[in-house]
């Protein structure tokens, strides 16, 4: 493992303890999160917004393709649903990007989320994730430091 990807998964650790924490019992254990499993369970992935899009989709797959997305970035949080497309309600022209309008295949997570935050009902990644999914509703949370 090279310095750059030991620092990068040194990192997504600590995020990932601190996005636990806050759930369990910090500034973010009384938030709804708007994701749930079939059997009834809140799936949760970090990520940062260096990442690239492909290892945070890996993730994604891992838990099922749908859960509650928490990416960190420079000085804020934000919350994504990754949602089965089933439970979308989205309008017709809000699916995959043509080719030159969204983020490329090696964007990285940030990239994604800035252009999600211009989509007001989320973008289709289906073929990311093996079923039909959607990812939406980008919000800034709140992370009381101690």
């Amino acid at each position: 493992m090279t310095r750059d990807m030991s620092d990068l998964q040194h990192r997504l650790d600590e995020f990932r303890n601190e996005v636990n924490w806050h759930l369990a019992c910090g500034s973010a254990a009384d938030i709804a999160l708007p994701v749930t499993s079939h059997e009834g369970g809140c799936p949760v992935v970090a990520a940062l917004e260096d990442e690239s899009m492909s290892s945070v989709l890996g993730r994604l797959r891992a838990v099922g393709g749908a859960a509650n997305l928490f990416v960190q970035g420079e000085d804020r949080v934000r919350v994504i649903s990754v949602i089965d497309e089933s439970c979308a309600i989205a309008a017709p022209d809000d699916d995959v990007p043509g080719v030159g309008e969204g983020p490329a295949p090696d964007a990285s997570v940030g990239m994604f989320v800035d252009y999600l935050a211009r989509r007001p009902h989320g973008v289709a990644i289906s073929g990311a994730l093996g079923h039909p999914a959607r990812a939406r509703d980008p919000q800034v949370v709140q992370f009381a430091r101690s």
